[in-house]
């Protein structure tokens, strides 16, 4: 993945690590100069994250209960600044706890042996909902773009989701065509890409990785000329939870953001945060200030589509 950097151990586990590149060029002031000054400390090798924020929801370290940032073995002086994304919120010694959004995670019963049993499953008000959105986007051609050569469709995909991503706070770099093509070329068949094309032009994407029990929703891009009307965020999510039910997944998790629509497909909301460790009380000061004054949850209200 991008921004690798070596490994981490915690306890008997070793954990890849990456460093941190955050982009919001449309927020407020105060909030740019902050992240530009993480960007400048992460490429020194100050800021370090267990994982990789390139691929989220994928695997979450082990930490240790009651023990602050002596836990990692071989963690030097240079890098006073680790990160861990964690489910739930739990709270440990030399660091703070920042609530994220929470993934959106669809679990499959094992009586639904295709779509229609999904669909029977909701109530009716919710039946028809889906059944409107795959309406509305019934003039949006579906390919699968990862079975053919990687140079055809992955520049016009990570233009795509520049588009998206661009008025938001990301955390996976600026090179998007490395990105894309990291995962297929370390995933393989396992990485799956399905382009949305409107009178022949691509207009929009959806990345997944199909596991052993969990489909996972990675990367989505949609160009900005895309009509609201034609529900086509909405489709994509379908048809990725679609093909979790005909590989016979356990669950699909739709990812994090989006949580009031992933709702009312059947996704129900796995908490998470990130900890972020020092040993510095002069920058958890200043951490503990942006959780007051800067950091906020997007409201969302959680629906109930199932019977």
């Amino acid at each position: 993945m991008p921004n690798h950097s070596g490994s981490i151990r915690i306890g008997e586990h070793l954990y890849p690590s990456s460093i941190m590149e955050l982009s919001n060029p449309t927020g407020k002031y105060v909030y740019r100069i902050f992240i530009k000054l993480l960007n400048l400390y992460s490429k020194k090798g100050i800021i370090r994250i267990i994982g990789n924020n390139c691929a989220p929801g994928l695997s979450f370290p082990e930490l240790i209960q009651g023990q602050g940032i002596s836990q990692f073995e071989g963690l030097t002086r240079n890098c006073p600044i680790l990160v861990a994304n964690i489910l739930g919120d739990a709270k440990f010694p030399d660091s703070v706890t920042v609530t994220a959004e929470p993934f959106m995670v669809v679990p499959i019963n094992e009586n639904w042996n295709n779509f229609d049993d999904y669909l029977k499953a909701f109530s009716s008000k919710y039946r028809v909902r889906a059944n409107k959105t795959i309406q509305s986007s019934s003039e949006f051609y579906v390919e699968e773009l990862s079975k053919k050569p990687s140079n055809e469709w992955i520049a016009p995909c990570a233009a795509l989701l520049h588009q998206t991503l661009q008025d938001k706070t990301i955390a996976i770099g600026k090179n998007l065509p490395e990105l894309i093509h990291s995962y297929k070329k370390a995933l393989g068949d396992n990485y799956r890409v399905f382009g949305y094309f409107l009178n022949g032009d691509l207009m929009g994407f959806i990345s997944c990785i199909v596991g052993s029990e969990t489909l996972y929703a990675m990367q989505l891009g949609m160009s900005k000329a895309v009509p609201s009307e034609s529900k086509l965020y909405q489709r994509m999510l379908i048809d990725i939870i679609s093909l979790g039910i005909e590989n016979k997944a356990k669950k699909v998790n739709l990812g994090r953001t989006g949580t009031e629509i992933k709702s009312t497909l059947g996704a129900t909301p796995v908490a998470n945060s990130f900890v972020i460790f020092t040993r510095s009380k002069l920058l958890l000061n200043l951490f503990n200030f942006y959780l007051k004054y800067i950091h906020k949850i997007p409201q969302f209200t959680i629906r109930q589509p199932f019977k």
